[in-house]
């Protein structure tokens, strides 16, 4: 990861992330208030009493001094080497886009437990908007290599295809110990499909200007992913295109 410099929003996002970890940690501790429960993302404080600020709010919240140092960490290395070149108006959408359909992902399996104690436990963390961020990096930096567990190299691409896998099999099969995975596979499909989305509309709109909206008829068709002039992914198609347009806080 060249540089490991901070960019402008990323240093924004850990100096917010850590002021707010300290005040939550020395006030819930030492004075006896309520931060982690008001902010974090409760189940039943939304469906019963309407606190939908909590889908953006638990963002800023951490559980402890490891969960907050891993995420700041991803955060740090990956976010900033990622707004550098995306620039800070799309991974602001991106991130916070990742962040709240992490806890809608959530929402929607705590919807199982209704009238449970899973629905009275707060869930805290920006691992939503982070795995996002690692989905994106596999993405466009997926030949580069990254350590999982810190301990195994392995192609980008790779690390972030085992993520998805760990997160929807502890989903499905563990959805009660106290992780909240569904915020984390929730913040990669969603960021996936976003990526995903905003470069093929963008590459359409180009081929229409392109073209002045007529047909054209090509020996090879590409199709270029490119978000903010960096490219994601490239498919090719060998075929003739004729005539055709193309209890215990849940820390993620």
């Amino acid at each position: 990861m060249p540089g490991l410099r901070i960019t402008p929003l990323v240093r924004i996002l850990l100096i917010v992330n850590i002021v707010a970890f300290i005040v939550q940690l020395f006030g819930d501790t030492f004075l006896g208030t309520k931060i982690l429960e008001t902010f974090a993302l409760v189940p039943h404080r939304v469906f019963e009493k309407g606190h939908v600020w909590q889908f953006f709010t638990y963002m800023f919240m951490h559980g402890d001094l490891f969960h907050i140092l891993f995420n700041m960490l991803i955060l740090w290395m990956i976010g900033s080497e990622l707004e550098g070149k995306w620039g800070s108006a799309f991974f602001a959408r991106y991130y916070f886009l990742c962040g709240l359909s992490a806890g809608l992902f959530y929402l929607a399996v705590q919807l199982f437990f209704r009238g449970t104690p899973a629905q009275f436990i707060p869930m805290a963390g920006s691992s939503g908007a982070v795995y996002g961020l690692l989905v994106a990096y596999g993405i466009i930096f997926s030949e580069r290599t990254l350590l999982f567990m810190m301990v195994f190299p392995m192609k980008a691409k790779h690390f972030v295809l085992i993520l998805a896998a760990i997160e929807f099999i502890a989903t499905v099969f563990y959805s009660r110990s106290g992780v909240a995975n569904a915020a984390h596979l929730g913040g990669m499909i969603v960021g996936f499909l976003y990526l995903f989305a905003s470069a093929y509309f963008r590459m359409r709109g180009r081929a229409k200007a392109t073209d002045g909206g007529g047909k054209r008829r090509k020996k090879k068709s590409h199709l270029r992913l490119v978000v903010n002039n960096e490219v994601l992914e490239e498919f090719e198609d060998d075929e003739e295109d004729d005539d055709e347009e193309p209890g215990k806080p849940t820390f993620h």
